[in-house]
């Protein structure tokens, strides 16, 4: 019998605050290290299951709570976590009969948080209220008028609603006015683009920096004075070569020593991304999905060329959610940096190497796994058991280093 390989991306769920405070797993069932994608059921959900066994749950949510799918069959199952971490999505094609409302009662009373995934209310549906922590409305399948209805019974009954397949701040804005808890969605990804708005001074001066760090001639020296012009950047760049994301042998002391060591190239993506992180308006979230991207790229691309060309696919990585830190097109904001045509293409066409690869990350994060040119990734040496490995390592190195740069932030 062949070994089934999970595939598994996580998708972050926001407090009114914008802090993290679980992630929703996405996942599918390859095997034969091909690309046949199933269904989730309930075989899937235990190879789920099975894996966190393996990996350790913590590796893959931290301490934030994690939401899965459930079937039916896979709530009679015995679970191998810590009942405050796991909310178990109650999928919207299940049969609601009195079978099913008796499994959540046992899992209510096993301590389990239970959420009411796509949830729209109706006499067939009502029941599952009573014994709903959480409830899952997606702002686009619902009009405005029952959103609001929707959002008003359900919190008259002290349940939680998270509004999912939030895709602007517009909408989360309007989803937190309607009294919403929790938030879903790729609106972190998209720019805030209002016609006629000009960049703040913080945000110019961070494209300023981007853009004479990436001039093509740009010099050792020239670096060097620009992280030294900066005594923030400076300190965090030094914490960061020292910290256990980078894990080098000895304590670097200077900016010479760091430039030195882990040369001008790689230097300047860290530099560019702890300035965008810099920017008080949005969530630490957007740094960690950037970095995530960024190295999932690197560490895809490290498995068929040599290490010291993998620079530029993190740099893909990095820079494609310029325009979400930016709230700008990124067309727009790329033609103020003086990028390779071949970066550009990548960016803006998904072309070449980068851009393929950048794609193939991105469809990944999104859990769009149909869409993933599987034959491109074999001829990598890469299957999706070994994908979802590289996932499961850029998780934690992010982990490591979101520590570094959120360090003594004030």
């Amino acid at each position: 019998m062949s070994k089934t390989c999970p595939l598994l991306a996580r998708q972050p769920i926001f407090d009114r605050d914008m802090q993290v405070v679980a992630y929703e797993l996405l996942y599918r069932t390859s095997e034969d290290n091909h690309a046949v994608i199933t269904d989730g059921n309930s075989a899937s959900s235990q190879v789920l299951l099975n894996a966190f066994t393996e990996l350790s749950l913590n590796k893959v949510v931290g301490n934030n709570r994690a939401y899965i799918n459930f079937t039916g069959d896979l709530m009679d199952t015995t679970f191998p976590f810590d009942t405050s971490q796991l909310v178990i999505e109650v999928l919207e094609n299940e049969t609601v009969n009195s079978r099913l409302l008796h499994r959540l009662k046992t899992l209510r009373e096993a301590g389990f948080a239970i959420a009411l995934d796509d949830f729209e209310l109706t006499p067939t549906t009502e029941p599952l209220l009573a014994y709903a922590d959480i409830v899952k409305l997606d702002v686009l399948a619902l009009s405005d008028s029952q959103l609001t209805d929707h959002i008003k019974k359900t919190k008259a009954l002290g349940i939680q609603v998270l509004a999912e397949k939030i895709e602007s701040m517009a909408m989360l804005e309007h989803c937190k006015s309607l009294g919403c808890d929790l938030f879903q969605g790729y609106f972190l990804e998209r720019p805030s683009i209002i016609k006629g708005r000009r960049l703040s001074e913080s945000k110019q001066a961070v494209l300023q920096l981007l853009a004479k760090l990436n001039e093509p001639n740009v010099a050792f020296e020239d670096v060097e004075k620009i992280i030294e012009r900066d005594p923030v950047l400076s300190y965090k760049l030094l914490r960061l070569v020292n910290s256990a994301a980078f894990g080098l042998p000895r304590t670097i002391e200077s900016l010479r020593q760091a430039l030195t060591l882990l040369g001008l190239k790689i230097i300047k993506n860290w530099i560019g991304l702890l300035a965008m992180a810099k920017l008080s308006d949005k969530p630490a979230e957007l740094s960690a999905q950037a970095l995530s991207r960024a190295k999932f790229c690197e560490l895809i691309a490290a498995q068929s060329r040599p290490e010291y060309e993998c620079d530029r696919f993190f740099t893909a990585g990095l820079l494609s959610m310029l325009d979400a830190f930016m709230d700008a097109p990124l067309e727009q904001v790329i033609g103020s940096i003086q990028l390779s045509d071949q970066l550009k293409a990548a960016l803006l066409e998904h072309a070449g190497e980068e851009g393929k690869l950048l794609l193939t990350v991105i469809d990944y994060e999104h859990g769009n796994w149909s869409a993933i040119d599987w034959a491109y990734l074999k001829s990598r040496n890469l299957d999706p058991g070994s994908l979802t490995a590289l996932y499961i390592q850029t998780l934690s190195w992010v982990d490591d280093t979101q520590l570094s740069i959120q360090a003594d932030n004030n």
